[in-house]
């Protein structure tokens, strides 16, 4: 039975589970309710990014973000937001505009200092993977892109400015609209770094159809619309985005999957640059 796997859960936070159960690379997602209040269980498969991601949504706090109701053993209850329609449905009216307006606010209302004590990554540790691939001469990245995204990821890194916690893949997907709290990010990954570079995961989305995202003239409008918004350099954002388009196509190399996004975002900004 899909429900079998996450009775203990349940059980322990009492609730009533109904309708399929979502599997995603990381974990795997139900829906019910707790004391008539509706629910989603979200259940890590692995310690990781999602693991640990209960750390996020408390430092978050509920601003902006999905409210944490609980969490215990790599499983997070989270509250449901209604009616959870992804911002990517915008994009896909052709309101493209729109949606990366949303994102801003969504950045802007979400972003705080840091914790003190640390206790998450920081983007240098996330761009490790760049340097790393570059010595390995990895195949399917072509040499003179990842030497650039190596540099350019350094020189960014190396001059940021007020670094804070930042969502870490705040895109289209991860942020769905809630009759009573409006656009709310989902999924938060949680990494330490200047709020320029969370930006980054929007200009390689939403969906696999590079057409909606990977063309010069969207990724300059759309960095054109964040500088406005967030008060910040268009430049930087797409450097970024150049520079995080190939991370994540080594990432996703590293885990047997197409690199595509990635490197079509990245060709579509490299002549911004």
């Amino acid at each position: 039975m899909e429900h079998d796997d996450l009775r203990p859960f349940a059980a322990m936070w009492n609730l009533s589970l109904d309708g399929p159960v979502l599997d995603t690379p990381s974990s795997r997602i139900a829906f019910g309710c707790r004391n008539g209040s509706p629910v989603v269980l979200k259940v890590a498969k692995h310690q990781g990014d999602e693991a640990g991601a209960h750390r996020a949504l408390l430092h978050f706090a509920g601003c902006a973000c999905v409210r944490l109701l609980d969490h215990a053993n790599g499983a997070v209850l989270l509250e449901r937001l209604a009616p959870g329609r992804p911002l990517t449905e915008h994009v896909l009216a052709d309101q493209d505009d729109a949606a990366t307006a949303a994102i801003c606010d969504v950045a802007r209302s979400l972003h705080r200092p840091a914790p003190p004590d640390g206790g998450f990554p920081t983007i240098e540790d996330w761009g490790l993977a760049l340097e790393q691939c570059r010595r390995r001469s990895a195949a399917g990245i072509p040499g003179d892109m990842l030497q650039r995204a190596c540099a350019l990821f350094a020189e960014l890194a190396a001059s940021q400015g007020d670094r804070k916690l930042l969502h870490g893949d705040l895109h289209h997907d991860n942020i769905l609209w809630d009759a009573a709290r409006g656009w709310v990010a989902v999924d938060p990954k949680g990494v330490i770094g200047e709020p320029a570079y969370e930006l980054g995961a929007m200009l390689r989305n939403p969906t696999e159809n590079p057409e909606l995202f990977a063309q010069r003239s969207i990724a300059a409008r759309r960095a054109g619309i964040i500088a406005e918004r967030l008060a910040c350099d268009a430049d930087r954002v797409l450097a970024w985005g150049f520079a995080q388009a190939v991370l994540s196509a080594v990432w996703a190399l590293e885990d047997g999957a197409d690199p595509t996004r990635g490197l079509a975002t990245a060709r579509a900004i490299w002549p911004l640059l």
